[in-house]
């Protein structure tokens, strides 16, 4: 039973409850409120009744310039129900509760800018002023759901990676980075996120280490270390090992063997062996590698990549994650076989991935992101140097590749002969080059750039001049040959005029090992130290220190056999045939 409406109730009637409303209120004229609770609106206060009837927040600034209220930081209530108002603490502000000597309880605001008082009575009939705090901000960061499965410790080194290695790992990092694209892949992919975090671990614990000092050409540190250049790829060089930063070292280690775990179980299952990210990550070990010692894994890494890839493009079992991914997966594979072939062994690497089929169009595509920097017409040069001296011991009877770029000088691709190969390499216009370059990256100075590709044409000239006279073609019209030395020359002097500041210093690890093989004179040796010494400083990469030794070992040798015999000279010396022989691969890039 309905105890009335509101109007009969505050008439104080009795209602007859009628529906929807009632008779009575009907007949006297007045207004039905119904029988749930109506909404009142208060008029100047926070209560419609009670003690706080007729109040209003406003009242409280009529009352902030009395006596002992405008600079409250605490407020206490004691028992016996009087309020009072204790001086403002400068200190820091304290979380807990604490209990002052008179045994009252002592509250601690927080003094906060932009703060209001808010007022409120006890039970005593007290007015207490309380300062109105804002919500706390959360204690702890938001992480970007890119990383919310990723652990700490690896956020910190991809961190690491992105903000001191990645931009040394393409040719001009504003237009296009395909490192720094591979990092949102990592959300489902450990090993990816294991790969990428150990290369930042491994710079991070060698970015301390920046006392070591490349010494001068003329001692024999490398020698007493290490013996021969067999010994120094059977034991990686001891400065690797001990970096300053041993916790950072540490990281690296577990990181790195997380990702190999990891890796190995990927590749043992289809669904993972064939994902782009996988693959991807493959190729980040050999970069790995690299800065680790370049004489280890990467050779392996390399033909385990060639081997999915091969099959993959067989069973057309391709889990493609995106073509940017997909693209990293192909340049990584081809600038590796090139780069890799100069100074590894023949046999030790399979077929290569690349061929004519591919066309120009991905070699193009390598010299505007690959951090190397070489010009696509030299890197089609070096893989049909490469592809030769792999036919030509055997592996591949009837391999045949053709160069992708037309002469400018002859308008022919034909290279029967070694003087055509070089005829070819040396007819590349830099400047041209240079130029064509600016569609992609416009500069104000192309200077550099020209630099850089005067640096490539002559390196790879030397490369291919060791490399052809063993082709069995015989030495035809070896006086057309260009002097060794000009061009030698011409190699330090083009990478003398890259300054360490300029994007493309980071380009010259292979031309300035090059010119360090082929020399000869003091002045040109201690050039070549001191600028793979200026490049560790930027890169912190242990194979720049390896590649300063297998220099010293080379020139120790070249000296020494120069001076056993009368009939012997310097340009005798077959680096290339010494590296053969040390069984050992180098990556230099």
């Amino acid at each position: 039973m309905s105890k009335g409406c509101y109007t009969c109730r505050r008439r104080r009637i009795v209602c007859d409850n009628g529906r929807p409303t009632c008779r009575k209120c009907h007949d006297a004229g007045k207004e039905c409120l119904g029988y749930r609770k109506p909404l009142v609106w208060v008029k100047g206060g926070v209560a419609s009744r009670g003690k706080m009837m007729g109040l209003s927040f406003n009242d409280v600034t009529s009352n902030q310039d009395s006596p002992g209220r405008a600079s409250m930081g605490f407020c206490t209530a004691a028992s016996s129900g009087q309020t009072r108002i204790m001086e403002q603490a400068e200190q820091h502000p304290c979380e807990s509760e604490t209990l002052p000597d008179d045994g009252t309880l002592q509250i601690q605001v927080r003094t906060l800018p932009e703060t209001t008082l808010a007022e409120y009575y006890n039970n005593n009939g007290a007015l207490v002023h309380v300062r109105r705090i804002p919500p706390e901000s959360p204690s702890f960061s938001l992480v970007d759901p890119l990383f919310q499965d990723v652990d700490k410790l690896s956020r910190l080194y991809i961190s690491h990676f992105n903000l001191h290695c990645a931009q040394a790992l393409c040719l001009y990092d504003k237009v296009r980075n395909p490192y720094r694209e591979l990092i949102s892949y990592i959300g489902e992919s450990p090993v990816l996120t294991d790969s990428l975090a150990a290369i930042g671990a491994i710079h991070h614990a060698y970015m301390c280490s920046n006392e070591y000092q490349f010494s001068s050409s003329s001692d024999n540190e490398a020698t007493e270390m290490h013996g021969s250049l067999l010994s120094l790829g059977r034991h990686p060089v001891s400065f690797s090992a001990q970096p300053s930063n041993a916790k950072a070292f540490s990281h690296f280690l577990s990181l790195k063997q997380r990702a190999l775990r990891q890796l190995s179980i990927d590749v043992s299952h289809a669904s993972t062996r064939n994902d782009d990210r996988t693959i991807a990550a493959i190729f980040v070990l050999i970069l790995l590698d690299a800065l680790e010692s370049g004489n280890g894994a990467w050779k392996y890494h390399l033909e385990g990549a060639k081997s999915i890839l091969r099959d993959r493009l067989l069973t057309a079992n391709h889990s493609a994650t995106t073509e940017g991914i997909d693209t990293f997966v192909i340049d990584s594979c081809l600038i590796t076989e090139i780069m890799g072939s100069t100074l590894a062994r023949p046999g030790v690497l399979s077929k290569p991935f690349y061929s004519q089929s591919m066309g120009a169009a991905v070699l193009q595509r390598l010299e505007k992101t690959a951090w190397v920097g070489c010009p696509a017409y030299l890197l089609d040069a070096m893989f049909f140097v490469h592809a030769q001296r792999f036919s030509n011991y055997g592996n591949t009877p009837g391999y045949d590749y053709t160069l992708s770029f037309l002469s400018s000088a002859t308008g022919e691709t034909a290279t029967d002969s070694p003087l055509a190969i070089l005829r070819h390499i040396d007819a590349f216009d830099p400047v041209a080059w240079a130029g064509e370059m600016q569609s992609y990256l416009f500069l104000s100075d192309v200077s550099h750039r020209v630099a850089l590709a005067c640096a490539y044409k002559a390196a790879v000239y030397l490369y291919a001049r060791r490399v052809v006279s063993v082709f069995g073609f015989g030495r035809d019209a070896d006086e057309d040959w260009k002097d060794r030395d000009t061009v030698e020359r011409d190699l330090v002097h083009n990478l003398s005029l890259i300054r360490p500041d300029d994007e493309h210093f980071k380009c010259t690890i292979w031309p300035t090992f090059i010119a360090g093989a082929e020399s000869t004179l003091p002045e040109q040796r201690a050039f070549t130290l001191q600028n793979l010494y200026l490049l560790w400083n930027d890169f912190c990469s242990v194979n720049l220190h390896n590649a300063a030794c297998v220099l010293k070992m080379m020139w120790q040798k070249q000296d020494e056999r120069s001076r056993s015999s009368e009939t012997a000279t310097c340009s005798e010396f077959d680096w290339i045939q010494e590296l053969d022989q040390s069984r050992t691969d180098w990556l230099f890039i």
